[in-house]
C-alpha cells in the first residue's frame, strides 16, 4: 500500500515523482531513461530524447498528426482555445470531423458554445454525478484512482462511443504553448507591469520594484515570513516549510502534515532533477502526462514528437506578451484561431469543469458523505485526517470550489483503501 505521505499527496493533487511506484524498492523508467541487460549485469542510463530537427509550424504539425489517423476521427470540443485550435488544424488539413461536446449539466451560467464555421457540433448529455460517484471508484490497482484522470477518461469514452470513431483531445496544448511572465519582455524599467493584471496569488505588492524582484525569482506569491524570523529558522522536529502557492486541505493531523510535507520535499527534489535533465518543454509535457492524461485510445497531438519540436522552436517572447494592460498568452494558438475568425471562446482553465463538477457532486451528496465518514474512514483510522474537521467542511460549505476537488479525491482514496 502507498505510504501515508504519498496518500495525502494524492489527496492534494501533487504528482508523484517521475520514477515512482507504490512497491517498495521498485522504480519505473521515466522519460529519457533506458535499461540495458547484459551478461555481466544490468544498468540504467538517461539521455534526453531528441526531437525532430527543422519541424513545420505548429498548425501544420498538428494537421499532419490528424492526417495520419486512419478511418477518420472526431474532436473533443469544449469551446476553449486548445480544442478550437485543433478544429482549425483539421480544417487546414481539409478534414471535416464532427466536434463532440460533453453536456455536463453543471450549475451556473454557461456561455454559448463558440461555433467553428464548416464543422458541426454534436452534443452528448452526460450525468456528471455518475461520472464522479465515489462508490464506483475502480478498485484493485496498485495506486488509488483519482477523479483528475478518471473523469476525463470517462468523458472521452462516452464521446468516442457517440462518435463511433477515434477521438482527438487537445489536452496539454495550452500548457505547452504558455509563456511565464518573467520570460516576457516588460519594457524599459518594467513599466508594462504597472498596467498588467495582478499576477500574484496572495498578499499585496508594495510597488514596481518588489513586483520585478518577485518575477526575477520566478515567484508568483508575495507572502512574507514574520519580520523577526531568521531566514533559515526551522525547529529540528518540525516538518519542512510549506512550498509557496500550496494550500493544504484542513483536517490533517500533525502526523499527516509531517508525512505530506516530507514526501513533497523529496518529490520536489526528484522532479527538479528530472525537469532540469529534460528541459522546460519536455519537462512540462512529462509532468502533464503524469498528472492527467489517460490514453485509452484517445489521440493527443500535443505528445507527438513533431508537434513538441514545433513548440520548442517558438521563442518565449513569441508565446506571450503584455499588451494594453493584459498578459496575453498562448499566442501561437490565439493567432491561428483569430485568422479563422472564431469568437466567443471559453477562457476557463483546463481544470475548471472538474472543480465545478466536484463542488456540485459534494453539494448534492454532502449528507450521505458525512454519514459515511462519521461511520468509517480509512484515512482517519490511519491517523492522517481528523474526520470531524472534514465532515464540518462538508456541512458548512459543501459547494466551495476551492476545497471541493481535494475533498473528492479524499473520498475516492478512502473508498479505494476500504475496498
Amino acid at each position: 500500500m502507498p505510504g501515508a505521505g504519498t496518500l495525502l499527496a494524492l489527496v492534494h493533487g501533487l504528482a508523484p515523482p517521475p520514477d515512482a511506484t507504490s512497491l517498495p524498492g521498485v522504480r519505473r523508467l521515466s522519460l529519457g531513461a533506458s535499461v540495458s541487460v547484459r551478461a555481466d549485469g544490468a544498468g540504467v542510463t538517461r539521455r534526453r530524447p531528441a526531437l525532430p530537427q527543422e519541424p513545420p509550424g505548429l498548425l501544420s504539425a498538428v494537421a499532419d498528426v490528424l492526417d495520419g489517423i486512419p478511418g477518420g476521427y472526431a474532436i473533443a470540443y469544449g469551446g476553449g482555445l486548445s480544442s478550437a485550435f485543433v478544429a482549425v488544424a483539421a480544417l487546414s488539413a481539409g478534414h471535416r470531423p464532427p466536434l463532440m461536446h460533453a453536456e455536463l449539466g453543471l450549475p451556473g451560467e454557461r456561455p454559448a458554445l463558440a461555433a467553428v464555421p464548416g464543422l458541426d457540433v454534436q452534443r452528448v448529455p452526460l450525468d456528471v454525478y455518475g461520472l464522479l460517484d465515489h462508490h464506483s471508484v475502480p478498485l484493485g490497482g496498485l495506486t488509488p484512482p483519482l477523479p483528475d484522470v478518471v473523469f476525463p477518461r470517462r468523458i472521452a469514452a462516452a464521446l468516442t462511443e457517440a462518435a463511433g470513431r477515434p477521438l482527438v483531445s487537445a489536452a496539454l496544448l495550452e500548457d505547452l504553448t504558455a509563456a511565464k511572465l518573467p520570460d516576457v519582455p516588460r519594457g524599459r524599467r518594467d513599466w508594462r507591469l504597472l498596467t498588467c493584471e495582478p499576477f500574484h496569488l496572495s498578499g499585496v505588492l508594495s510597488g514596481l520594484e518588489e513586483a520585478a524582484a518577485l518575477l526575477e525569482q520566478g515567484v508568483v506569491r508575495s507572502d512574507k515570513p514574520a519580520p523577526d524570523a531568521p531566514a533559515d529558522a526551522q525547529p529540528p522536529d518540525a516538518p519542512p516549510p510549506v512550498p509557496l502557492g500550496r494550500r493544504d486541505l484542513p483536517g490533517m493531523t500533525a502526523e499527516g502534515r509531517v508525512a505530506l510535507q516530507t514526501v513533497q520535499q523529496a518529490s520536489l527534489s526528484v522532479w527538479k532533477d528530472h525537469l532540469d535533465f529534460l528541459g522546460p518543454l519536455l519537462g512540462r509535457a512529462d509532468a502533464g502526462v503524469t498528472e492527467r492524461v489517460a490514453w485509452d485510445g484517445t489521440v493527443f497531438p500535443a505528445t507527438d514528437p513533431t508537434v513538441l519540436a514545433a513548440m520548442e522552436a517558438v521563442p518565449a517572447e513569441r508565446l506571450g506578451r503584455i499588451s494594453r494592460g493584459v498578459f496575453r498568452n498562448n499566442r501561437p494558438l490565439t493567432g491561428a484561431v483569430a485568422r479563422h475568425r472564431l469568437r466567443g471562446l471559453r477562457r476557463a482553465s483546463s481544470s475548471y469543469d472538474l472543480r465545478l463538477a466536484a463542488a456540485a457532486y459534494l453539494h448534492r451528496e454532502s449528507a450521505k458523505v458525512v454519514a459515511e465518514l462519521e461511520r468509517e474512514s480509512a484515512l482517519a483510522d490511519m491517523g492522517l485526517i481528523e474526520a470531524d474537521t472534514v465532515t464540518g467542511l462538508l456541512r458548512q460549505s459543501p459547494g466551495r470550489t476551492d476545497q471541493a476537488l481535494p475533498l473528492l479525491r479524499l473520498l475516492w482514496i478512502d473508498r479505494w483503501l476500504k475496498g
